[in-house]
């Protein structure tokens, strides 16, 4: 069957009439000549056969399948020939990915525009001679326990070994010292065997990460083919090309260099992991701040997460944690082998922290070399290549760069004596080895003859990076240089280090000219910097420019930023765009839109399928504070346990200390350390307070105290509260205190009390006072009566006043009952004959704790029947108003007052001698009704329930405990049937 000419038509436009064999590229088009027309010499060549018996024919495609542009690939004739001729070799896989490699690299030679939109095809890219070369020279990968250069490994070069030492030893490598935790390394290594697995070493420079490593997978994968990546774009193009890499280790030393760029895609490593042809291992190592800074999410619900494909990443592997020096085994292991290997014997003679791995790298002659240079221009050479490192630089600085930067450390007496070919000879310095191998600096190349620059041993870049972190400062040098001349994709992740430490400028400076040139995420840093700045407007322009770009991810920032604005319809326009296009942050503010408006299923549809998307557990929480606002508990409780589920990669240990990037801004920690588990704690305070909510006190407190210990003032404060009313006030005060300094009132009054209990007055006035003046409704009267009670009856006095002003309903009344409280506004002696109130006013005697029986009462017309209750049920724990130490029965007036704003409200009278019986009954009545209510004694309560009356509260589904309480408190306290 033909190929038509259509397909063959596409073929050639798209192939760009060249050979798509890798390093080909020759023209299969001849000229005219004067007595020849134009000859085609291209070859079209089947990927899967043309027939079933011909190269690579076995396959389920039929033969109009065969014939479609989709299986056809571009040849000159001598590639077509070798490709049928070795099928075994040019597999159905590499011939696809020769042919994708090859029609990207045209697409992007020649600019290319899109036919419908005009715009140019954003998503082509060159393609990489590293994706060419492994299509062609994969075979030759070397195996895992074949010899490889330790420099291509990553590991440290090491001590020389001494003359005369025995032939056995490696000249490259000392004897190997067995780590603690190799065991479970080499266990995971080998689990690769069976399934594709992603293993991160993490540990401080110089600690033998990568050494551990090699010797992990040479043990347990030795027949495997070693790859290494030059690029974070070559490793993604690799993993994503449908290669066969089956028994391979993808090796990753410095794993934050493939990923801090963000060329790494999550997309990549999910697929490898989830593929079933065959098992592969990814195996990397990092330092401990880059892993932990990576994890790090944003705050501000505008925030790009610029790590997010990062964290994702990290999160799919298994960590290893390696320690810088050795444990007492080690220590004897290295002992042991230190009587076979000189090097081994020196390091841990030389050592006295037990850093044996460090020695082993000459870290204290190098860092020795560097801060007491005898060529102080090389040794600024040196610092520039470490800073530029911390300022977010990949390790690797080009020559051109590295002297521009060099000239930012040089002297003023430096810069007037250099000769021309300063920059060399400090170069050579640099470049001298302090022993053996061991230099500051590195020439690094990824081809043969082409030198791409020096690379500053890490050792000096860690030793910096602690200096920096103690002083918590950064750099401050290399910046203006770095934004200037580093290239395109390290000039993206500077920005984010500039702006991470405080260095806006730079920040903005880096990013405009990476926006200018193209980079969508760019323009996204620089919407975020207009928000921070307070500019909306610019922030809408840069997310508009960026999603016009082919950014999908800003249309949930863009949307944000223009509801903001006040421009609703267009933001929720954005925001269904954005959820349409599979944006996690557009699911979930369409579905928070949908659900104000009332439409539920369609907010669930957009919640479930922002969890789907993968989006930490925000789909899941937002669904179930839904849920929980329609009263469905049940389901509400089962969604927010799978978003805390889903979220909890942020909440174990390693995240609480995490540090930062060396000179991270004090502003900057407080987000990091505010954001590391927003959604697990806003979770786990839902869960908290349904269960609060069901009196499941206990479940409550375990998910209440998850959220407090991850700072979460909330949770602090109702985990406290909850506390406290169980009586164990000073245990409470491990939560109270913190939300109260976090600006909690309800905490600071809380706190003040339990302090005032146990006597530490002064603190208790500051808390007090805290409580009052941040407006918590009851402190100015609870800091009034403190304050009377420590003497200070002038501001007493103050404070009782501004209590009126609020309608505080407790406060005048304990006033009444505290001997010689100044009440004179608010508690007074009436003129009038107690006797002319008895028709305005319903009376009720109860006695008190001095002995003393009062009649109470309220006036029908004025005061509110339910805070007359409330009182009663306060005051007959406290002392009858007359009673007095100093003070004879005949001086004590015949009639209090209580005075509210609008007029009087409460009186007090002495009792006549009938009533005391009578008050005594009362009292303890309304004592024994409370005790039976806060001891949960419901068969007390309802002792006297009639039948009929309990049949009918049933019948009607009322609270038949709280019904039959509030009937008998008001009985009492109304004095009606006593």
């Amino acid at each position: 069957m033909a190929v038509p000419v259509t397909e063959q038509r596409k073929l050639f436009q798209r192939s760009g009439d060249m050979c798509a064999f890798p390093r080909c590229k020759k023209a299969l088009t001849a000229k005219q000549t004067d007595s020849d027309p134009v000859a085609s010499l291209g070859e079209i060549a089947h990927i899967v056969g043309d027939s079933a018996n011909g190269p690579r024919g076995v396959s389920p495609l039929t033969p109009r399948e065969r014939n479609q542009y989709e299986n056809l690939i571009l040849l000159c004739n001598y590639h077509h020939r070798l490709i049928d001729s070795q099928p075994d070799t040019w597999t159905v896989s590499r011939l696809d990915a020769m042919k994708r490699t090859h029609e990207e690299w045209v697409r992007f030679r020649l600019g290319s525009i899109d036919p419908v939109t005009g715009t140019a095809d954003r998503c082509a890219h060159p393609g990489s001679d590293f994706i060419e070369w492994f299509i062609t020279e994969a075979e030759r990968w070397p195996a895992v326990d074949s010899p490889i250069d330790r420099a291509l490994l990553g590991i440290h070069a090491a001590l020389p070994l001494p003359p005369g030492s025995p032939e056995s030893l490696s000249t490259q490598l000392p004897e190997y010292v067995c780590r603690d935790v190799d065991g479970e390394l080499r266990e995971a290594v080998g689990d690769a065997a069976r399934r594709s697995g992603f293993i991160v070493v993490v540990g401080p420079s110089a600690s033998g990460k990568t050494r551990s490593v090699y010797e992990a997978v040479r043990a347990r994968l030795s027949d495997w083919r070693m790859i290494i990546p030059p690029t974070a774009g070559d490793l993604d193009e690799l993993l994503l090309s449908g290669i066969p890499l089956d028994r391979s280790v993808i090796w990753l030393d410095e794993l934050a260099r493939y990923l801090d760029p963000g060329t790494l895609s999550l997309r990549a490593i999910r697929r490898i992991l989830a593929e079933q042809n065959g098992p592969l291992l990814v195996i990397g190592t990092m330092w401990s701040a880059d892993f932990d800074r990576l994890c790090i999410p944003p705050v501000e619900d505008h925030t790009r997460d610029v790590n997010a494909d990062a964290a994702a990443i990290l999160r799919l592997a298994t960590r290893f944690d390696l320690l810088p020096a050795f444990t007492e085994t080690e220590h004897r292991r290295a002992a042991e082998i230190g009587q076979r290997d000189p090097r081994v014997r020196e390091a841990i003679e030389r050592s006295a922290d037990a850093a044996i791995p460090s020695c082993l790298a000459c870290a204290p002659e190098l860092i020795r070399r560097w801060e007491q240079p005898s060529d102080p221009v090389g040794a600024a050479v040196v610092t520039a290549a470490v800073e530029a490192r911390l300022c977010g630089h990949p390790a690797v600085i080009p020559p051109g760069l590295l002297r521009a930067l060099t000239e930012e450390y040089l002297t003023s007496a430096q810069k007037a004596t250099a000769t021309a070919g300063w920059f060399d000879s400090a170069l050579q310095w640099a470049l001298r080895p302090v022993r053996g191998d061991v230099a500051l600096l590195t020439p690094a190349a990824r081809r043969v003859g082409e030198l791409d620059g020096y690379q500053a041993s890490d050792i000096l870049a860690h030793r910096a990076a602690q200096r920096y972190a103690a002083r918590r400062e950064s750099p401050d040098k290399p910046w203006e240089v770095l934004v200037e001349r580093s290239d395109y994709q390290a000039c993206h992740i500077i920005g984010l280090f500039a702006s991470s430490c405080g260095y806006r400028d730079h920040a903005v400076a880096a990013w405009s000219r990476l926006a200018e040139a193209g980079d969508t995420a760019s323009m996204a840093s620089l919407g975020l910097d207009c928000l921070d700045d307070g500019d909306d407007e610019g922030a809408a322009t840069w997310y508009r420019r960026a999603v016009d770009a082919g950014n999908s991810g800003a249309m949930a920032t863009l949307a944000a930023t223009l509801d903001k604005l006040g421009r609703t319809k267009e933001a929720l326009a954005w925001l269904r765009k954005g959820a349409e296009a599979g944006v996690p942050g557009a699911m979930i503010g369409l579905g928070q839109s949908l659900q104000v408006d009332g439409d539920y299923q369609e907010a669930r549809h957009w919640y479930e399928a922002a969890s789907d998307a993968g989006d930490n557990g925000m789909g899941e929480l937002f669904l179930g504070c839904m849920l929980r606002d329609q009263g469905d508990l049940e389901a509400a409780v089962e969604c927010l346990h799978a978003a805390a589920e889903a979220a909890r990669v942020f909440t174990g240990p390693e995240f609480l200390h995490m540090p930062l990037p060396v000179g991270v801004t004090d502003s900057a920690i407080r987000k990091h350390r505010a954001a590391f588990a927003t959604t697990y704690t806003s979770a786990a305070l839902c869960l908290g307070e349904i269960y609060l909510s069901q009196e499941r006190s206990e479940e409550a407190k375990i998910w209440l105290q998850r959220a407090a210990d991850l700072g979460r003032v909330e949770a602090m404060m109702k985990l406290g509260e909850l506390i406290w009313h169980e009586g164990e006030h000073e245990r409470a005060l491990t939560w109270l205190r913190p939300a109260a300094e976090a600006g909690e009132t309800q905490a600071m009054l809380y706190v003040a009390m339990t302090l005032d209990e146990q006597e530490e007055t002064g603190e208790a006035d500051t808390w007090y006072r805290k409580a009052a003046q941040a407006g918590h409704p009851l402190a100015p009267g609870r800091y009034a009566i403190f304050l009377h009670e420590q003497g200070d009856t002038g501001q007493a006095r103050e404070w009782l006043a501004k209590a009126r002003e609020v309608d505080d309903p407790v406060v005048d009344m304990v006033f009444a009952a505290m001997s010689g409280a100044d009440s004179e506004q608010e508690v007074r002696v009436s003129p009038l004959d107690p006797g002319e109130l008895n028709d305005a006013i319903s009376w009720t005697p109860l006695a008190h704790t001095c002995g003393c029986v009062a009649d109470w009462g309220w006036d029908m017309e004025q005061a509110n029947p339910m805070h007359f209750m409330q009182w009663c049920a306060d005051v007959i724990s406290a002392e009858c108003p007359w009673h007095t130490a100093d003070q004879s029965l005949k001086d004590r007036p015949p009639l209090l007052v209580r005075n509210l704003p609008h007029g009087p409200a409460f009186y007090a009278r002495a009792a006549s001698g009938v009533d005391v019986e009578l008050g005594q009954r009362i009292a303890s009545g309304i004592q024994d009704l409370l005790t039976m209510a806060e001891n949960g004694d419901e068969a007390g309560i309802l002792a006297t329930i009639p039948p009929d009356y309990r049949s009918w509260l049933e019948s009607q589904q009322y609270d038949v405990v709280a019904e039959w309480f509030n009937s008998r408190l008001t009985n009492l306290i109304l004095n009606r049937g006593t």
